[in-house]
């Protein structure tokens, strides 16, 4: 199968190559972009993960010292399961910032795979957006649970 390529019937206006100018820029601007905003995250979840924790160390047994056993179990599992969820999501938004790539890629690797820089880089801040979307969506499911597990320790009636 053989390509023929044909000229554009006209030749691209100021505007198309002002919007290909502006796209280059906002693909290179991407993976900074993500890679800041899951900086940010990452920050937030590490102080986030800790300050729950702590609570869940020193408080956890005398909150739930009372429960009947049904009731302990079920607010053993919401707020274990908080607190992995929270750390799933500190997991995703370290590798949402730092990248997933551990071995060393050539420049011709790149250019085979992707077929130019731009695309590669694009191709990780895409990776790592869906990372930052993963790590929301964890700490929203640990929020969840968290607070329901929290819930039931006020609520629960005694043992």
């Amino acid at each position: 199968m053989s390509l023929s390529f044909r000229l554009p019937n006209e030749p691209p206006t100021a505007a198309d190559l002002a919007e290909r100018d502006r796209f280059q820029a906002m693909v290179r601007e991407s993976l900074p972009s993500v890679r800041a905003s899951a900086e940010a995250w990452r920050n937030g979840l590490a102080a986030f993960v800790t300050l729950i924790g702590s609570a869940v160390v020193i408080k956890g047994r005398t909150t739930t010292a009372d429960l009947s056993v049904p009731w302990r179990l079920a607010v053993t599992v919401l707020i274990g399961g908080g607190l992995a969820l929270a750390v799933t999501g500190l997991w995703h938004a370290l590798a949402a910032q730092s990248g997933t790539r551990p071995l060393a890629v050539t420049l011709a690797d790149i250019q085979r795979e992707y077929g130019s820089m731009d695309a590669f880089e694009l191709a990780l801040a895409i990776r790592a957006a869906r990372r930052l979307t993963l790590a929301r969506r964890a700490v929203a499911l640990a929020l969840a649970c968290l607070f329901i597990g929290t819930a039931l320790t006020w609520w629960a009636p005694g043992a």
